[in-house]
């Protein structure tokens, strides 16, 4: 289980419609909440009357109470993902691995009623992202030093208690966080994230979607990335490198990352692996429609059988 801490962020309601969005992002699926810091925050997933913006407003509320005072950067923003090799953890399972890591981090620690409001997002069968605003009901900021760490730490027992994949301490698993420069840089440019951290999503996107290797190259095209590939004399690939239209050096040219350089899981021998894996599951039973039944329904019932078909095909503890 890996948690993926971004450099706090300006805009809530940017990042919420960015979790809720399925329309161009096949990979985003059932957009809900899974918890928060009160249970009946309305939710665009669920109730069609929610809005982001109302959402966003909730969240930012002690925010816009310190008015000129409130930090500019206010948005925290951590994505938690399980192994490939990983069972599907339940929608509660999730709710309980947010609540540990806001505790852990500092952003909301158990039984602190003054602490940052924050919710949970789930939108993929793997992994949930956790979005909290940096001002305290008592007007302060969390004290959340070393989160990163501490959400490591965190991430370490739970994988022990829930049965997943163990990951040690350093072993490399954990995408490289962006340096100071490159923070600089996505602010000079007015990206919500470093290009690194961006790269890093559309990969895991275009990943997320395909059956195999010239798929996966395919929809990372579409993703509108530069693809350079690193071909070997017999004709066979060797690895690949991505780079974002606009990103250059200052000798104008493109700056390209490795896949293993993004995140160790997406270097192009560990993709090979997840194919392989992949094809050794049996395939979901077809998705039959049911008259009356609702977009998020089908995908609902789309994800419970699913599950039942990868119960039944391995190992899971």
């Amino acid at each position: 289980m890996v948690p993926d801490i971004n450099p706090p962020g300006g805009r809530t309601i940017g990042l919420l419609k960015y979790l809720y969005r399925t329309s161009d992002i096949e990979a985003h699926v059932d957009p809900h909440i899974v918890a928060a810091y009160d249970p009946f925050v309305a939710d665009p997933g669920r109730d069609p009357s929610a809005t982001f913006s109302e959402l966003a407003a909730d969240l930012d509320q002690w925010v816009d109470a310190l008015k000129d005072k409130a930090p500019s950067k206010h948005v925290w923003h951590c994505s938690v993902r399980t192994a490939d090799t990983d069972r599907i953890l339940s929608d509660k399972d999730w709710a309980t691995v947010a609540r540990r890591i806001v505790n852990a981090t500092g952003i909301a620690p158990e039984g602190d009623e003054q602490a940052c409001r924050w919710i949970a997002v789930r939108h993929a069968p793997d992994h949930i992202h956790l979005v909290a605003t940096l001002v305290r009901a008592d007007r302060t900021q969390p004290r959340r030093h070393k989160d990163a760490t501490r959400a490591q730490a965190e991430c370490r027992k739970i994988e022990k208690e829930f049965g997943l994949r163990q990951s040690k301490k350093g072993d490399g698993t954990a995408a490289k966080r962006p340096t100071s420069a490159e923070r600089r840089k996505a602010e000079r440019l007015g990206q919500e994230a470093t290009s690194r951290e961006l790269l890093r999503e559309h990969v895991h996107r275009a990943l997320a979607g395909a059956p195999d290797e010239t798929e996966f190259f395919d929809r990372l095209a579409a993703e509108g990335v530069r693809i350079k590939k690193r071909v070997a004399p017999s004709g066979d690939l060797l690895g690949y490198s991505v780079a974002l239209v606009g990103d250059r050096n200052a000798k104008q040219e493109p700056i390209w990352y490795s896949g293993s350089k993004l995140a160790p899981d997406l270097s192009l021998p560990k993709i090979r692996e997840r194919f392989t894996t992949e094809r050794d599951v049996p395939e979901p039973p077809a998705l039959v429609e049911r008259a009356g039944e609702s977009a998020p329904g089908r995908a609902r019932r789309f994800s419970t059988e699913a599950l039942d078909t990868a119960l039944r095909g391995r190992l899971i503890w």
